[in-house]
């Protein structure tokens, strides 16, 4: 008899359990597919686009090609440092080599003026 009053008992708070999981699985589906706002006036709209699956803001052209300019902007100031780096580096070899070809033609020169 003890059995059968234990059995009722844990069907009982099984049941219950269960009941609970499915309240509470249900809220939270609920709460992740409603946005609730501080500002009724847009919900639907936000509804909607959670919805569609549609960026907040909505990408756009507009903001493809802003993207793309900043992008090449960026890649052009690279290129820039990176040519400017370059003609320093030129410049400083092509002073480097006229110092030595005129020490060479110094020492040419006098070499040539102590043979004659």
């Amino acid at each position: 008899m003890m059995y059968f009053h234990f059995k009722n008992k844990l069907f009982l708070f099984s049941i219950l359990s269960f009941v609970v999981f499915l309240f509470i699985l249900n809220y939270q589906t609920y709460a992740s597919s409603c946005t609730v706002l501080k500002d009724k006036h847009f919900s639907f709209y936000e509804r909607k686009m959670k919805e569609l699956n549609i960026a907040d803001p909505p990408y756009t052209v507009f903001n493809f090609s802003t993207e793309v300019s900043s992008d090449h902007d960026i890649i052009q100031d690279e290129l820039e440092k990176k040519e400017k780096k370059a003609m320093r580096r030129f410049k400083y070899d092509l002073d480097e080599k006229r110092d030595r070809s005129s020490k060479m033609l110094d020492k040419l020169l006098s070499n040539a003026i102590d043979f004659f």
